[in-house]
């Protein structure tokens, strides 16, 4: 039986996007195995695209859930119990995941799996505007071509 590392309750099995996941009942948190996050993205059963998002504010609300996060009392894995590792996801998310140092899977607290999936959307669609602009661009000399590469590095 697994608990919630943030208030103990017994974590409880549900489908989400075809990838069973164990869930709080209580602080509606998420464990997700090693793997499921992947298979949640490729998965796609929602799109997240179109959601509003309340604009520049969330901005700033990330960054002041960040600042909660990383002050947040220590998490121990579900599966081993070793102290979960607190790290931004992708780099550049804005979203502080607890992560299990020997590989186990991840702690995400309430709505941050759906802010996930809103980044990884996100990305996906600045992957494919930047590939049409890199095919038009072959035409006019390949200067937007090295522009996109420089955007991709950073």
């Amino acid at each position: 039986m697994r608990n919630c590392p943030v208030d103990d309750f017994t974590l409880r099995p549900v489908t989400y996007e075809g990838v069973t996941i164990d869930t709080c009942p209580h602080c509606s948190g998420v464990w997700l195995d090693a793997g499921e996050l992947q298979s949640i993205q490729s998965a796609q059963a929602s799109d997240f695209r179109g959601v509003p998002t309340g604009g520049a504010m969330d901005t700033v609300s990330a960054a002041e859930g960040m600042a909660k996060a990383k002050s947040e009392m220590p998490r121990s894995c579900v599966v081993c119990n070793a102290g979960l590792e607190k790290k931004e996801y992708a780099f550049t998310s804005q979203i502080i995941i607890d992560q299990c140092p020997n590989g186990h899977g991840m702690w995400l607290d309430k709505d941050e799996l759906a802010r996930l999936e809103m980044f990884y959307e996100d990305q996906e669609d600045l992957d494919k505007i930047l590939a049409s602009m890199e095919e038009e661009d072959k035409a006019a000399g390949g200067l937007f071509a090295k522009l996109a590469a420089f955007l991709r590095a950073t």
